[in-house]
């Protein structure tokens, strides 16, 4: 062979080479561009996100970027509820499951093609592999960054294959220049409906979810983070139990996991925990307005001095369960020293969760399949309002002096 064909061989490659690096150069600016114009669009700050009157359109905008991106398509909005595409079901991610006694309405499989987004920081979408999953806005600018940085500790890498840690798992990341958001396995139902909704879920299924609320919370807390809203609108679980349907022990329970670190804490690890301290309202994030704060809060909170963020999380698990009675007077009584006024008296997550695992386990399964007992719901606690029920007082409710 020549050295002339070698030679123009060799040129027509890398004219090859050239017209390629030229296109994808064209591509890139072309692509950078748009993704310029759609950052312009984007609220600047967290809070201004999540305030967002036009929310369908700023998501409608993104929706594209994250098909072509991603291969992510965002769930249709009917009114308040997103319905999956073409009403089709999801593939099995692992994490949402009815059980088979609900043939139809609320508990049945058909019940896992609504959600609801409460509120715009975050939105419901489907792989192109058929899983649920949501989007939620992590970073905007130089807002959310601790957030992002808890994240990344134990919702991603070593740290999420624990069995203990019940953080939901982060998926992945996308970034759109100064915004980051976050990709979440979409889970079946939320903590808030264990009772008071069609859940006929019995003191066994309650308390074994409380000890996994626990059991997250004690995770976290040996990583010298504290959650600091720890509500139950904060756990979200597989599926609801419902054995008071059926009157049979379930061979399973449904995974409890802990969402929402938006206003959570990092200390460094080498920090002793009576020197992990906050002081004044759990805010952060999205949320830095203390006259718009309506959560209940216990006395060291108030009352303007430094606090452990752990007794804190402690507090407002229980404060979550104070609607509800087990009827079994230990278990009861765990749950009344978990919302102690001093926090010195109040125990720890993790002796919390010792004590109730001694109770339970000393306890047959069907001694504990039995009926919680309510209080009306009209004296439930709203936990966007400031009112609460005295756990200890059968016959009033008390409302929370704190900010309204």
């Amino acid at each position: 062979m020549s050295q002339s064909i070698i030679l123009c061989r060799s040129t027509a490659a890398m004219l090859s080479i050239a017209t390629v690096v030229s296109l994808y150069t064209l591509w890139a600016r072309h692509s950078c561009g748009k993704g310029q114009r759609l950052r312009q669009k984007l609220p600047n700050s967290l809070n201004s996100w999540r305030m967002e009157e036009a929310e369908d359109e700023l998501w409608d905008s993104l929706a594209v970027l994250l098909s072509r991106e991603l291969g992510v398509t965002s769930w249709p909005r009917l009114r308040s509820q997103h319905r999956p595409p073409g009403d089709s079901y999801p593939s099995s991610g692992g994490f949402s499951y009815v059980t088979p006694v609900r043939k139809d309405g609320p508990g049945s499989v058909k019940w896992l093609g609504g959600y609801e987004c409460t509120n715009t920081l975050s939105r419901i979408a489907r792989t192109r592999e058929g899983h649920d999953v949501i989007v939620r806005v992590i970073v905007v600018g130089r807002e959310g960054h601790e957030h992002l940085k808890i994240l990344r500790k134990f919702a991603t890498g070593e740290h999420s294959l624990y069995s203990n840690n019940h953080a939901l798992p982060m998926f992945s990341e996308f970034q759109l220049d100064d915004v980051v958001f976050g990709f979440f396995p979409k889970v079946g139902a939320s903590m808030l409906d264990i009772y008071y909704f069609w859940a006929r879920n019995s003191v066994g299924d309650i308390v074994y979810m409380l000890m996994q609320m626990l059991e997250a919370l004690a995770f976290i807390h040996d990583l010298k983070i504290a959650h600091r809203d720890a509500f139950r609108d904060n756990f979200v679980v597989e599926w609801q139990p419902d054995t008071l349907a059926t009157m049979k022990i379930a061979p399973s329970h449904p995974r409890v996991y802990l969402i929402d670190f938006e206003v959570a804490v990092m200390f460094p690890p080498e920090c002793p925990a009576d020197e992990c301290i906050s002081l004044g309202l759990p805010l952060g994030g999205s949320f830095t307005d203390s006259e718009k704060y309506t959560r209940p809060c216990p006395p060291e909170v108030e009352n303007g001095k430094p606090y452990s963020p752990f007794k804190l999380d402690v507090w407002q698990v229980a404060m979550s369960f104070t609607e509800v009675r087990s009827t079994v007077p230990e278990v009861d009584e765990v749950l009344t020293s978990m919302i102690e006024r001093d926090p010195v008296h109040r125990p720890s997550a993790k002796e919390a969760l010792d004590k109730l695992g001694a109770i339970v386990h000393s306890m047959t399964p069907e001694s504990l399949l039995i009926e919680p007992k309510l209080r009306p719901q009209s004296w439930a606690p709203g936990w966007g309002s400031s009112m609460w029920v005295d756990p200890l007082c059968e016959h009033s409710p008390t409302y929370h002096s704190g900010l309204l």
